[in-house]
């Protein structure tokens, strides 16, 4: 009896697996400030960035920004599209790593946004190169993100600085005079004081000295300087902001 092979089943070959190229979204943020002119515009962001894509051969997927936003918050819509978009080995460009976030804990939340993507975050300038889960880069990244905090509360301190010191001098610094204060008829450059408004704050402040709680100081504020809340009714905010804050 002859003995026959039984015919080999054909297998599909199995297509390889496809893998997306890695990709850069590139995300600006500018917060203008009187020395506007010495800061990098999101266009100037955005044309250094996509300089360093072509270097490194990435494709430039899409492009955000955040104009006249503070890099202290989240609620950023073109920070959020970023995020949005970010996919596995994708990359996350920026210019600076403070034009991300100029506070610590955000600047991390944002970092664990961007892992859990599966993505990374690279600046142009002031960036450390390595990988990203490296204890000692994460660290040295996070000291960085804690210097860009510290910077933005001292540029903050030093403003609120000048602008006591121009009140203080009688000089309007703002749209509205500083509550205490009524914008010079004769000339729109001066302050001066308001009598009522200065009154009712030293008394805000008395009241509070006393132990009473801003909800009753506004209270009893609505009894004796009803005109002096500039329209409105006192309010326990409007009492704390008031009692806190130093005269110019």
């Amino acid at each position: 009896m002859i003995a026959t092979k039984k015919p080999r089943k054909l297998h599909a070959r199995r297509s390889p697996r496809y893998t997306r190229p890695m990709r850069a979204v590139v995300y600006t943020r500018f917060s203008p400030r009187r020395n506007a002119s010495d800061s990098v515009s999101c266009e100037v962001q955005e044309d250094l960035c996509m300089d360093l894509a072509n270097l490194r051969g990435w494709p430039v997927h899409s492009m955000h920004r955040d104009e006249g936003v503070s890099g202290k918050t989240m609620d950023r819509p073109g920070l959020e599209a970023a995020l949005a978009e970010l996919g596995p080995d994708d990359v996350l460009l920026v210019y600076r790593r403070d034009r991300l976030a100029r506070d610590l804990l955000l600047a991390e939340l944002i970092r664990r946004q961007v892992a859990a993507a599966g993505a990374r975050i690279v600046a142009v300038e002031g960036d450390v190169d390595g990988d990203a889960d490296d204890p000692h880069l994460v660290f040295v990244r996070q000291v960085m993100d804690a210097v860009a905090e510290l910077e933005r509360k001292m540029i903050a301190a030093r403003t609120k600085a000048s602008m006591r010191a121009q009140q203080r001098a009688g000089k309007r610094v703002g749209r509205y005079a500083p509550y205490g204060y009524r914008i010079d008829p004769d000339d729109p450059t001066r302050l001066l004081s308001n009598p009522d408004e200065q009154a009712a704050a030293a008394r805000a402040r008395e009241l509070m000295a006393q132990g009473l709680s801003a909800y009753a100081v506004a209270k009893q504020l609505d009894q004796e300087y009803p005109d002096a809340c500039r329209g409105k009714r006192w309010g326990k905010k409007t009492v704390a902001k008031i009692a806190e804050r130093k005269q110019p």
